[in-house]
């Protein structure tokens, strides 16, 4: 018995189901959903069949058809691998689905819930969901890896006035609850009680479990495109700001379709989730979600969107097999939405961006130096939680590998060779391997031009990757070089910059300099303030690796605002790993009072971070 992925208790020797029907009864009082998931496989089999599962209670496991007990058995440790959580095997005879009626836990990683007094509106409760990486274990029992693609219907009943949006097209108005359909998820007197209604969901493209999504709560809505619709959370002044920033999604997936081939999905909606969302976006297919972190109200977070959308060609279309392989998603998608950039936005901002990655590239290489194997585009994972070594590895070092090619061969032919691969692979999960074996067949020689085996296993930055050259990105990287000599930009030397700009800037200078240079900065441009948070958050940085207690205050607020793990890790990391205990103090003291307003994700992540440094 082999395991299909490293991540997961799915057997290569089992079948992975097809179709998952999923029925969901939310009780936000008890921050709990009693569900039940009917897994459909391809034809009746006989044997064992493994599930992942993490602090789920599984009550039961049925024959969908006589309603007859299917034996079931869970780990007689009740103790869950802390990474893998718990297998849930199932004792199939001659049988093609399973229904498994089971009940959350408030501690579900996938999960946030979030009282009245947590979200904009202070009168209704709020739920979303982030399964990604291996996080869809504690929603429903499934055979949670890349590996498995699923279709899937979703039955979700609420509370009014709650209404809610999922990663799939409606599949009906909402309606009120009709006694017997629940089947087993839940009484039928709670699923009909007074004030509940229905929201039914489908999702007819085969998606890999983390892409499973949905949201619920007071969730309001407005059309910026012919496919694209923005609803969010925060009322009307998020509403509107969200609309303006992205205006021109529309424009963004023409691009797409041009350079990649045909958008597959049909809608292209996006969610603006509340601060503590830990990520800046996820790819959800029909329904991404956002940070309201990228609504800078310059456009430029529409670069988020970009790289999101680009996830509909790379990432949702074509899925690594495993996280060993996340850079075929990120580095694709890296690259793809510098593309789509290029051409919605102009070369030198798709060059800032790449310039801005670079400089993130190598500063992994300095978080990675006493683990070297993290730096690998395919790295050994096995034991290693993907949210602990989450990285810019995959997505920076993927895309220097991607452009490496393109200057090889040229980009017509790189082109050519793109939409060739995406339309081989649709609606697949592949390998590494199986790239490499398509790209050798396809671009004829190129393991002879280019070494392959060291940008896929070597450590590090292979000496043929570039730093990106545009007359932009050269002044800004000389007005930080001057800066370690004392000089501040003059007010005309930055008149025109936006926050991609000021954040590569200050990403190039010294990990630690005068005090009086950072309050001199500060004093100059304000930069502690900046809406922008990439500005914002690069800048306090800057200020306490520099021992500029001032800043420490706002350190404090801006930890307290938000929890998108790209600005926590960094603030955080800043805070102990300096020698002060008084600042180790204080990082804890703040995770402390801000801990339950971040997503478990996070509140893991920065848990880590603590530990290290205790």
């Amino acid at each position: 018995m082999a395991r299909l992925d490293p991540h997961s208790y799915t057997e290569s020797s089992q079948p992975l189901a097809k179709h998952v029907a999923l029925t969901l009864y939310f009780d936000f009082a008890a921050r709990t959903i009693h569900g039940s998931a009917l897994l459909t496989l391809p034809a009746a089999y006989t044997g064992p069949l493994l599930l992942d599962t993490r602090s789920l209670l599984i009550h039961s496991v049925l024959d969908p058809h006589t309603t007859a007990p299917i034996p079931f058995s869970l780990p007689s440790d009740p103790t869950p691998d802390p990474v893998l959580g718990q297998p849930l095997s199932l004792s199939l005879s001659a049988q093609s689905a399973a229904l498994v009626v089971f009940s959350t836990s408030p501690t579900s990683s996938a999960l946030q819930w979030l009282s009245p007094a947590q979200t904009a509106s202070k009168a209704h409760p709020f739920v979303y969901t982030q399964c990604q990486s291996i996080h869809a274990r504690s929603l429903f029992p499934s055979q949670d890896t890349p590996a498995a693609r699923i279709v899937f219907s979703a039955r979700l009943n609420l509370p009014h006035p709650l209404t809610a949006v999922m990663a799939a097209a409606r599949a009906a108005a909402p309606r009120d609850p009709v006694p017997g359909e629940v089947g087993f998820a839940c009484p039928d007197a709670l699923w009909c009680a007074p004030g509940r209604s229905v929201e039914e969901f489908i999702m007819n493209r085969p998606i890999p479990p983390y892409l499973f999504a949905f949201a619920a709560g007071d969730i309001a809505a407005r059309d910026v495109g012919l496919r694209t619709r923005v609803h969010a959370e925060g009322g009307a002044a998020v509403l509107d700001a969200a609309a303006r920033e992205f205006a021109g999604a529309e424009e963004m997936i023409r691009a797409g379709e041009a350079l990649f081939g045909p958008y597959e999905w049909g809608r292209f909606d996006l969610l603006v989730l509340p601060p503590s969302f830990p990520y800046g976006g996820m790819e959800n297919p029909m329904m991404v979600f956002l940070t309201p972190t990228v609504i800078k109200g310059d456009a430029s977070g529409a670069q988020v969107v970009a790289h999101e959308l680009a996830h509909s060609w790379t990432g949702n279309l074509i899925t690594n097999k495993t996280n060993e392989h996340f850079w075929l998603n990120e580095g694709f998608t890296t690259y793809a939405e510098r593309r789509i950039v290029e051409v919605v936005q102009g070369e030198e901002i798709a060059a800032l961006n790449m310039g801005i990655g670079w400089r993130g590239l190598n500063d992994e290489m300095e978080r990675f130096k006493d683990n070297m194997e993290f730096t690998k585009l395919k790295p050994n994972l096995e034991g290693i939680d993907p949210d602990e070594i989450y990285s810019q590895v995959p997505y920076e070092k993927g895309f220097q590998f991607l452009w490496r090619i393109e200057r090889q061969v040229g980009r017509p032919t790189f082109d050519e060779f793109l939409k060739k691969y995406i339309a081989k692979f649709k609606f697949q999960s592949i390998d590494t391997e199986a790239f490499l074996e398509f790209l050798k067949a396809n671009l004829p020689g190129i393991e002879n031009q280019i070494d392959l085996k060291q940008w896929v296993e070597g450590t590090g930055i292979p000496p043929d990757a570039m730093e990106p050259v545009s007359l932009i990105y050269s002044k800004i990287v000389s007005l930080s070089n001057e800066f370690k000599l004392g000089k501040i930009p003059k007010e005309q030397e930055v008149a025109n910059w936006s926050g991609q700009e000021w954040e590569l800037y200050i990403e190039n200078l010294p990990k630690s300099v005068e005090p009086s240079q950072i309050a001199a900065l500060d004093a100059h441009y304000r930069l502690s303030e900046s809406r922008d948070y990439e500005v914002k958050v690069a800048f306090l940085q800057l200020a306490i690796s520099s021992g500029c207690k001032e800043y420490f205050g706002e350190v404090e607020r801006t930890l307290k605002q938000v929890g998108r793990m790209k600005y926590l890790r960094p603030l955080y990391t800043a805070l102990v790993q300096g020698s002060a205990e008084e600042t180790k103090m204080s990082a804890r003291r703040i995770f402390a009072e801000a801990r339950d307003t971040y997503h478990p994700i996070a509140q893991g992540v920065v848990e880590s971070i603590l530990a290290k440094h205790s």
